[in-house]
């Protein structure tokens, strides 16, 4: 197999999991081949044949419990901001509601967000507090760059890059939140600095989520081509579900694949329907579910929602 094309084969796969364009796919592969001597790299065509296992070598997964957590915790983050994208006007079901546009794999992952879901992330993951309870994420804290924010946990050693996230873009994320809460009639007192005490009784109540949402996130574009994407995480087994469109079977084949697919990961019984995958230390499930009914979607549009059910709401204007 000549190289150039051995090249492209990987560009193309790696792309259908990560949503990457050609310049950023293209340096990631190329970098990896690079360094394979001839016998690995022939592993490489093998397992492009699906004759040899290379999983993890050109799409790296988190290799510390740190980092995926704080993985974890942005991809069920995510998701839930889903919910939100629905109801942006005209508000719909069938129109593709995902946070996430690309993750660029790495020690780090840079994330690319879609148009207009930075608000319902921000909404999800910021952390705020009453005197007894706390919202959003637990110890996630931001630092903010000049084209980008970077996310932590605070006391672990992991990091997040949400990508193309500048003053202007953060303060329109910002209004959504803040729209949202006062509709809400919620405390907006976010929390800063170190862990705080109502964060740490969080925390040891519930703790972050682990296992393959870090994997899931990093091929989350498998999901792309669905309306939307639920998902269930119980510590370390995780259930994924979708509207009819993608195929359980094609979705767990992808996450198998003897190149891009999980690390170790195996086709196992599913007591809830659908598809299991195991890693030996951890699950996911995946199933798909009944469809939205495109009947519905015109009185969803013209639904005009009240305050506190979405961060998109306005005013009603004054009739003159």
């Amino acid at each position: 197999m000549a190289r150039s094309s051995l090249t492209e084969q990987l560009v193309d796969l790696r792309r259908r999991y990560t949503g990457e364009n050609l310049t950023q796919a293209v340096p990631a592969v190329k970098a990896v081949l690079h360094d394979l001597p001839d016998d690995r790299r022939e592993r490489v065509v093998d397992a492009l044949r699906g004759e040899a296992d290379v999983r993890g070598l050109f799409l790296p997964d988190a290799e510390e419990d740190d980092q995926r957590a704080l993985e974890c915790v942005l991809l069920k983050a995510g998701i839930d901001a889903g919910l939100h994208l629905q109801l942006r006007p005209p508000a719909s079901m069938l129109r593709p509601a995902h946070a996430f546009r690309t993750v660029e794999p790495g020690r780090h992952p840079r994330v690319h967000l879609t148009d207009h879901a930075l608000g319902p992330l921000l909404y999800e993951l910021l952390p705020r507090h009453d005197d007894s309870w706390v919202a959003g994420v637990a110890g996630l804290r931001v630092t903010h760059h000049p084209r980008s924010v970077e996310l932590r946990l605070v006391g672990l050693d992991a990091a997040v890059h949400l990508a193309g996230v500048d003053e202007r873009a953060w303060a329109d994320g910002m209004k959504y939140v803040r729209t949202l809460l006062k509709g809400r009639g919620l405390n907006a007192a976010f929390v800063d600095g170190p862990l705080a005490a109502v964060e740490r009784d969080h925390l040891a109540e519930t703790p972050y989520p682990t296992g393959v949402g870090s994997a899931v996130l990093r091929r989350y574009h498998l999901f792309s081509a669905a309306p939307w994407v639920r998902a269930l995480a119980q510590g370390d087994r995780w259930w994924v579900e979708w509207p009819a469109s993608l195929g359980v079977p094609k979705v767990a084949d992808q996450l198998l694949h003897p190149v891009f697919g999980l690390p170790g990961a195996v086709e196992t019984p599913s007591a809830g329907g659908g598809l299991g995958l195991s890693t030996g230390w951890y699950d996911l499930f995946l199933r798909e579910v009944d469809g939205p009914d495109p009947e519905h979607e015109p009185a969803l549009a013209a639904m005009e929602w009240p305050e506190g059910v979405t961060g998109w709401w306005e005013p009603p204007q004054a009739v003159k």
